[in-house]
């Protein structure tokens, strides 16, 4: 936090926040081509202050704060059980629309996400016995680590990967989740996107004569489905993995294909636990097309990737913080339809939507974005 009349060396988008944090508006004079988060360079310092003297900044009474993008990571958490050999709505095999929706969205993020990949259930070795332990087995490490440029590397791995067996969702999860708790000092927002077309399975400790069928249920009948055991709806497990999670600061969105629509209440809980469910219902994001697909996932890695920006401390009080881009001050909407809004309760990060997304992601290296604290925003009008 820089206080209002601090002149000493900080860092160059500091500084510039501490001009708009005290000017009520003021458009700071241009300073160069400066990114969002730029370091300091000492021999600016006294550039700046030149150019802004004091007497032009009339105090709103508070402190200004810099914005940095968020440099997030994300673990893709993909069911390839059998049932993605299916099509959705539209014709489209789920499995195709899948990769064809990713081989949209991952190359626009790669660069600001760091991405990983886990798909469930791990592919048969040739030769292998079906038994319910083969089918559900999952590795018990990522697929592939987060990393930057990882687009083209997840898409070959899936297009290596075709569907086939059950759907151990809770198992995944665990993996993915797992990988981040064991990373704890990663930089930037954490992220899980699970997506799954069907109830989650494959836990051999419910009892199928007593349980709800994940398929139907014949298919928890030993004497007709020798696979019974691991056939039942793992609902409450599942839900408790996302939930413990998010509890540690890594959120899941949960994508719905097409398929699922009797389960949407188990989606919608997962979608709950995990932090990050839509406003609407269904409370997961809902693809039974191809194109809700594109769309769906696209809203999610956006919001990952392109709106989201970190503040180095939370303001005293969140009803007065005017965010301002080059200046103009943005609209704070809670409705999250056109401009910002908190993206959690810790009031350390913001979130942009609509065209106020498009205009700050848009912006070029030297525009400037800061959170002017104890200043009103403008509402939605």
């Amino acid at each position: 936090m820089v206080p209002v009349c601090s002149l000493r060396a900080v860092s160059i988008s500091a500084l510039v926040a501490l001009a708009l944090g005290c000017s009520g508006g003021l458009r700071p004079p241009a300073l160069g081509d400066f990114g969002f988060d730029s370091g300091v360079d000492e021999s600016l310092v006294s550039v700046v202050r030149d150019a802004i003297p004091l007497r032009e900044m009339p105090s709103c009474g508070g402190t200004a704060m810099s914005l940095s993008r968020r440099r997030a990571s994300a673990i893709l958490v993909i069911d390839r059980s059998g049932s993605m050999n299916e099509n959705t709505l539209d014709g489209v095999r789920k499995w195709t629309a899948l990769l064809a929706a990713l081989d949209r969205a991952l190359p626009r993020i790669e660069q600001n996400v760091s991405l990983g990949l886990v798909t469930f259930p791990q592919a048969l070795a040739p030769g292998a016995v079906r038994t319910p332990a083969t089918v559900c087995a999952l590795r018990s490490t990522l697929d592939l680590e987060p990393r930057f440029g990882a687009a083209s590397a997840i898409l070959n791995r899936l297009r290596a990967s075709p569907p086939e067996g059950p759907t151990p969702t809770a198992n995944a999860e665990e993996v993915a989740g797992r990988w981040f708790v064991n990373e704890p000092d990663r930089d930037g927002g954490r992220y899980l996107i699970l997506a799954t077309d069907g109830a989650p399975n494959c836990n051999p400790l419910l009892d199928p004569a007593t349980c709800r069928c994940s398929a139907g249920a014949a298919m928890c009948n030993p004497l007709m489905n020798t696979f019974a055991s691991i056939n039942c709806l793992d609902e409450t497990r599942t839900t408790a993995t996302v939930a413990l999670f998010h509890q540690q600061d890594i959120f899941t969105y949960v994508v719905g294909l097409n398929g699922a629509e009797e389960y949407a209440a188990v989606l919608d809980a997962m979608a709950d636990a995990g932090g990050r469910a839509r406003a609407a219902t269904p409370r997961f994001y809902p693809a039974n097309t191809a194109d809700d697909l594109v769309r769906e996932l696209s809203t999610i890695t956006s919001g990952i990737a392109d709106c989201r920006f970190a503040l180095d401390a939370a303001p005293i009080d969140p009803t007065l913080v005017d965010v301002r881009l080059d200046g103009a001050s943005l609209i704070h909407d809670p409705g999250q339809r056109d401009g910002w809004d908190w993206s959690d309760a810790t009031l350390r990060e913001i979130r942009f939507y609509g065209a106020t997304c498009d205009r700050v992601t848009a912006a070029t290296g030297g525009s400037r974005l800061v959170a002017a604290y104890g200043c009103p925003a403008p509402a939605p009008p």
